[in-house]
């Protein structure tokens, strides 16, 4: 009795230290390099105070054959963990995925630094994507992942959105091509979600009467393009000085998309709001006024100007 009843009581001792949670203040993030052994990977555990014994961690491990089926990668663990949930983690491929951010309306330039200044992506950007053809929005990556794989599923991303979006039979957008490069210019003058599709009806109403687009933003990519000193000004010469991204100077679109879309853009580009609007200037709060004709576009123009002034003389 007293064998069984000591065997009794060491399982279940064994029991509560395998499934006892260790406590730490904060969360941690171990990387388990590939060919790290058992004896050190328990080293750095203990260090960290993710397990109590380095000892106990590797006989469970050999015991039980795991020693072999330990996953190289990055692992978070709580506040409170246990050496079951240690175990259970590194041999089963519980990862923790890392993320990345692309704003809307971010140029192949600007996100290209993004992912080049990502310590925790690998590898080297073999080929400048094309201009619009990155989707912008939050991803997430396991540590050390290529930065080519994690482009390409940005790329994948921006197809699949253009797929969803994409309609037939459109009398001024007649390619995927066009309706990525008309977004670009939704997204780059409409920071509100309404205004977007407002937007993108003006600028259908302008392609139907042959009108030029000029839109500022066509003439601040073109101006900036492989600058690494960016500017926001304009001048008259700029809007003067002709090439193939200049919508005051050409008619239609421009050469290239300006910059890379998000959804609400891409959809306003394929479903504009039906008016009679062909002007819009901004409201100097973030927004725009809009009008059909050109004495009151005018007139928006100077409201805007005056705003302007007396902003600036605010701030003197």
């Amino acid at each position: 009795y007293f064998f069984f009843f000591f065997f009794a009581l060491s399982l279940l001792s064994f029991k509560l230290i395998y499934h006892l949670p260790v406590k730490f203040s904060d969360n941690k993030i171990i990387y388990i390099n590939p060919g790290l052994t058992v004896d050190k990977l328990g080293k750095i555990l203990q260090k960290e105070k993710l397990i109590k014994s380095n000892t106990l961690f590797k006989t469970i491990l050999n015991i039980t054959g795991q020693d072999k089926k330990i996953l190289h990668g990055e692992y978070l663990f709580s506040e409170k963990t246990s050496l079951y949930s240690v175990i259970k983690s590194i041999t089963s491929g519980n990862y923790y995925y890392r993320k990345i951010s692309i704003p809307e309306c971010s140029t192949v330039d600007q996100i290209l630094n993004i992912i080049g200044q990502n310590t925790f992506l690998s590898g080297y950007i073999e080929n400048k994507p094309v201009e619009g053809s990155i989707f912008p929005e939050t991803y997430f990556f396991l540590r050390n992942e290529d930065k080519n794989k994690v482009l390409i599923r940005m790329q994948k991303k921006m197809n699949k959105v253009i797929g969803a979006i994409w309609q037939e039979n459109n009398d001024i957008i007649k390619s995927k091509k066009e309706l990525i490069k008309l977004a670009s210019m939704i997204e780059a003058e409409a920071l509100i979600k309404k205004e977007k599709y407002l937007i993108s009806s003006v600028f259908y109403n302008r392609l139907r009467k042959k009108m030029r687009l000029q839109s500022d933003p066509t003439i601040l990519y073109a101006k900036n393009l492989n600058k690494n000193i960016k500017t926001r000004k304009i001048f008259k010469r700029d809007l003067r000085s002709d090439n193939p991204w200049n919508t005051y100077t050409r008619h239609g679109l421009p050469k290239t998309a300006i910059c890379n879309p998000g959804f609400d853009a891409i959809e306003a580009a394929m479903t504009p709001k039906h008016s009679n609007y062909l002007y819009f200037v901004s409201d100097g709060t973030g927004g725009h006024r809009f009008s059909s004709d050109l004495e009151q576009h005018t007139l928006n123009v100077k409201i805007w100007r005056e705003k302007l002034r007396d902003n600036n003389e605010t701030k003197k």
